[in-house]
């Protein structure tokens, strides 16, 4: 073997092997994090990839799903060229067409709909990715229409509604400066990785830290000092119980509350319900495991309340639940100072960097007046009021009964049909429609039930500006030659608007140009972040000083942070302006249905769905399995691996038990995403939060039994 065999076998970089090394970031995970990449490149090919050293995010290190990139780009199934539909929808009937052709088809049909329907009856979406959302949403107000929706409308998006709604802006929590940490519903081992290095080094310091989840988690059973396992869904009855605790024992921060609470009495009347046999009784907690954890976050201070997206309010009673955590901090003086949580703004695609850019405008300042009611504006007035985009899990019923206007045309970037309680649904209710089109790097069940399907690119194969917190920001360029004929997202959006001939130059004068006029208040030269090869930093950026929003008075009705809630008082006659508490179950007869199952909870090693067919990752777990408490098992006579089936009203699905001693008698756990076994379709429809819209994963009756023929 010659030396530059064994450097190319070795993948070792450098002019004898030509192989180079590019960077970029992770695109898999959530917007917050994309850790930076380090691509090893010959040829246009992708060798193998690394975590970039000194990057502000990870620092060299990557976590399973990042290592999956590979596999990941170079799917079996990426979406090779436009295709034109030729069978019927549902099925794999389609025709190669060029990039031409699928523009002028998609623009023809716009053009049709718009003319007899009205703008608004077309509806642009986005999945999961945030980097061309602003794009997306500025394409649908140049065309007309004011619906704009994305998969927010069940994830994350309820917690900034919530902290709107209670303080005028969305908050983090500083867990760096706390004495006691709060984390509830979160598990970082799983689900935020790089959190880890701080939680470790906080703990040393003598950090105490109380893990609030129904589940043994790694986070329950390596970091915490106190477990709260709770009964799912009865956070909300917790939380007042610990606000009542706080209130008796006399821990509140009176000048705080005196001076910038509104509703404090109102709340304190209503709490006095939640004595601790209340709240044992429906959490199923021991007293003093509750009174210890009121002691602590109350006392030893400063204390900070985790900002989970999603676990708390993917419940039918998960916004006041929310709400009823986060009052805690108000009672306490937990809130606007070091080590608490604290208000936050949003600097660019949804994250927070500290300084300020031109983003809103661009996504808003064209929003077409006189518009009429967003897809879900009526259902859910209190989303209405807070979001700027549309409830889309009221999408189905407007498609279905034509109220308040008919909407005959989806344009879906990246739509994955399985965010939606009764998955199947959606594809029937989009069967019906005049024209759906397909933006997707593979051919998704969406795409069997689309007219057009265009191919784009992953975060390797095109550029993309990005902030992170701290002040950084770093703009990518391809690392890889765009695959087959696809094109970024943001290509597809400025293309869409030329062949629809939208009047909108600056979006039509293309990604770069958007992102620079976005920029253009900031001292930031773009150039020197497409120079660098790790994020820069942002020469506006500014630490938060800890209380300046509190002096200033906070950006509700009132001035003040809002336990009763003066919007809901307003927008939303006939739901509870303070934080009460409900049960979380859907309407199925719990002697039919005993068990509670809750979905979502996140594999170490995938992402909702994007992950599973993917052969590295997949091999990790490769069959949907259940996990289902030890005792429950041993009960019912099921053995590890065995077959069973999940029933509830709405369906049932077929997959493998694992007996468990991390979950509690009475529960079972579902990780979302498998294909072959949707656990969504064992959610009603209508099992939404009224306050935000959000479907209520978390907590859906169900019962099990051995083996895996249709009932």
């Amino acid at each position: 073997m010659t030396r530059q065999e064994r450097l190319l076998k070795a993948k070792i970089p450098g002019p004898e092997s030509g192989i180079e090394i590019r960077h970029t970031f992770c695109s898999i995970c959530e917007p917050l994090f994309h850790c930076g990449i380090d691509a090893y490149v010959k040829d246009g090919l992708l060798l193998k990839i690394e975590g970039t050293p000194g990057h502000p995010m990870n620092n060299g290190r990557l976590c399973p799903r990042g290592h999956a990139n590979r596999q990941y780009i170079y799917r079996a199934d990426r979406i090779r060229t436009p295709l034109g539909r030729i069978g019927p929808r549902g099925g794999d009937g389609f025709e190669e067409i060029s990039w031409d052709e699928a523009y002028r088809e998609i623009a023809a049909r716009l053009r049709k709909i718009k003319a007899t329907f009205g703008p608004e009856s077309v509806l642009f979406f986005s999945g999961y990715a945030k980097w061309y959302r602003s794009f997306l949403q500025r394409l649908a107000h140049a065309f007309g229409s004011p619906n704009f929706g994305s998969e927010s409308s069940t994830c994350h998006m309820a917690t900034l509604e919530a902290w709107r709604d209670m303080v005028g802006r969305f908050s983090g929590y500083d867990v760096q400066n706390a004495a006691t940490f709060m984390a509830w519903a979160v598990n970082p081992f799983h689900s935020k990785p790089t959190q880890l290095r701080q939680l470790y080094e906080v703990k040393e310091r003598g950090q105490k830290i109380v893990v609030i989840d129904p589940r043994v988690t790694p986070t329950s059973s390596k970091l915490a000092d106190l477990h709260l396992r709770l009964k799912p869904g009865t956070d909300g009855a917790l939380a007042l119980g610990l606000g009542k605790l706080v209130i008796d024992n006399g821990w509140l921060d009176e000048d705080y509350v005196r001076n910038h609470v509104h509703g404090f009495e109102s709340y304190a009347q209503y709490v006095r319900q939640f004595d601790l046999r209340l709240v044992s009784r429906i959490t199923g907690l021991e007293p003093r495991d509750v009174e210890k954890a009121a002691e602590l976050y109350a006392t030893n201070k400063p204390s900070c309340i985790s900002q989970s997206g999603a676990p708390i309010v993917h419940h039918s009673n998960g916004y006041q639940t929310f709400r009823a955590i986060m009052s805690l901090s108000a009672l306490t003086g937990n809130y606007d100072v070091p080590g608490g949580n604290f208000p936050i703004g949003e600097t660019y695609a949804h994250q927070w960097a500290g300084f300020e850019t031109r983003e809103p405008e661009f996504r808003h300042g064209n929003f077409p007046p006189g518009a009429p009611p967003r897809i879900g504006d009526l259902r859910f007035p209190l989303w209405r009021h807070f979001m700027a985009e549309g409830q889309m899990t009221d999408l189905t019923r407007q498609i279905r009964e034509g109220r308040p206007y008919p909407l005959k045309a989806v344009m879906a970037f990246g739509l994955n049909h399985r965010m939606f309680p009764e998955a199947h649904k959606i594809l029937e209710a989009m069967d019906s429609l005049d024209f759906v089109m397909s933006a997707e790097l593979f051919m998704t069940e969406t795409c069997r039930h689309s007219d057009i399907v265009l191919p784009v690119c992953s975060s390797f194969e095109r550029e993309e500006f990005k902030v992170y917190p701290g002040g950084y920001a770093t703009y990518i360029r391809p690392v890889i030659p765009p695959l087959h004929q696809s094109r970024p997202d943001s290509t597809v959006i400025k293309e869409l608007a030329e062949a629809l001939e939208l009047d909108d130059q600056l979006l039509r004068s293309g990604y770069e140009n958007c992102v620079r006029w976005m920029l253009s208040g900031c001292r930031l030269d773009l150039d020197d972040c497409k120079n660098s090869d790790l994020p820069v930093k942002v020469p506006d950026f500014r630490p938060y000083e800890a209380g300046a929003y509190t002096a200033a008075g906070y950006d509700t009705p009132t001035g003040k942070f809002e336990i009763y809630s003066t919007s809901i008082e307003r927008q939303a006659p006939g739901l509870d302006p303070l934080p009460v508490y409900s049960p979380p179950y859907d309407q199925a007869d719990p002697a039919v249905y005993p068990l509670i199952l809750s979905i979502g909870a996140r594999l170490p090693f995938a992402l909702h769905s994007r992950l599973h067919q993917v052969p590295w990752t997949r091999s990790l777990r490769p069959e949907p399995m259940a996990d289902i408490s030890r005792q429950d098992a041993e009960e019912l006579g099921i053995a590890e691996g065995e077959v069973i089936t999940i029933e509830s009203p709405t369906g049932h699905i077929v997959v493998r038990a694992n007996p468990s001693e991390r979950i509690m008698k009475g529960c079972l756990q579902m990780y979302h995403g498998y294909q072959e076994a949707d656990a969504n379709e064992l959610i009603t429809e209508r099992h939404l939060d009224p306050y935000s819209g959000y479907p209520g994963y978390n907590c859906v009756r169900c019962r099990i039994r051995k083996g895996g023929a249709a009932p």
